[in-house]
This record gives structure tokens, C-alpha cells and sequence, in this order.
């Protein structure tokens, strides 16, 4: 599961009022089962044993932002740190070519952080690679970019 809250479609996942002027935090618990992992555009807080054998994820996120940076993935995914505060996200059987095509993510991050004189305020940048079913476009989320896996080409271009 992968949301999509630009523009104004956040009010969909939460009773909001979806304009780019309202600045939010927000925290966010999600249960799930065993097989599935969820992430969010908020700092996981903990993972906690929930009843049947479910668990309770909750996050928070306590920068304001636009309703729409708000963000949510749910499913059979991986995580593989790239860097020091960079990382990526994708299905188990894509996580290798998504981490090599994207190791060089950690000195991007540096250069940028270097230009600005300013260190990137959210902490971990993360990109999650959406499933070849599901090629759609992307979405700069704090903490989590959703991107093509059209980008992952093997030649790291």
C-alpha cells in the first residue's frame, strides 16, 4: 500500500483540511501482521506487541508540514542503510540492484548539506522504490521518497 496525498488528496486518509497553508505534526500508530512492515514520512517511536499476533508501528513526526508530505507504505518491503542517513526501501527481491543503483545517495546528501551550510533537518533521508507493478511517477516525502522503479537501470545514471 502506498499513499498519495499531493495535491489535495490527503483528506482520503485523514479528516483534514487539505491546503498547502495548514502546517501539521502528526503522529500514527499502524497494526500489522508479521508479514508486512509499514513506513511513514514521520521517525518510528517503537514497535510494539499488539493482541492475535499483530504489532502496533507508531511513528511521529514533530516538524510542521503541508498535509500533503504526509506519507504512508505498508508491505512485504526492506530496508538497507546506504550511508550514515541515507537509506532504501523496497521490496526483499529488489533490495540489492536498489541499493547499488543508489549508493552514491550518502554523498549527495553531503554535497547538498555542504551548499546550503545546513544539515538536512528530518534526519534519515530514505527513498522507497515502488514495485514494478506499480511504476508511478514520485513523491518527495519527508523521510520517505516514493520513486519509479524506472530508475533503477543498473548503470546508476
Amino acid at each position: 500500500m502506498y499513499t498519495q496525498c499531493e495535491d489535495i488528496n490527503c483528506r482520503s486518509v485523514v479528516p483534514v483540511q487539505d491546503t498547502p497553508a495548514n502546517r501539521i505534526t502528526y503522529g500514527s500508530c499502524v497494526v500489522t501482521n508479521k508479514e508486512l512492515t509499514p513506513y511513514m514520512s514521520a521517525n518510528k517511536t517503537g514497535t510494539y506487541n499488539s493482541i492475535y499476533g499483530y504489532y502496533k508501528h507508531c511513528f511521529y513526526n514533530s516538524i510542521p508540514i503541508p498535509n500533503y508530505l504526509m506519507a504512508l507504505t505498508v508491505g512485504q518491503l526492506a530496508y538497507q542503510s546506504i550511508g550514515t542517513t541515507t537509506g532504501v526501501i523496497t521490496e526483499p527481491s529488489q533490495l540489492a540492484a536498489a541499493a547499488a543503483e543508489l549508493s552514491d545517495l550518502q554523498s549527495y546528501l553531503d554535497t547538498a548539506e555542504a551548499y546550503i551550510q545546513s544539515p538536512y533537518i528530518w534526519g534519515n533521508y530514505t527513498i522507497v522504490i515502488m514495485p514494478p507493478s506499480f511504476p508511478m511517477g514520485g513523491m518527495e516525502n519527508p523521510l520517505l521518497t516514493f520513486a519509479s522503479p524506472t530508475i533503477i537501470v543498473g548503470d546508476k545514471s
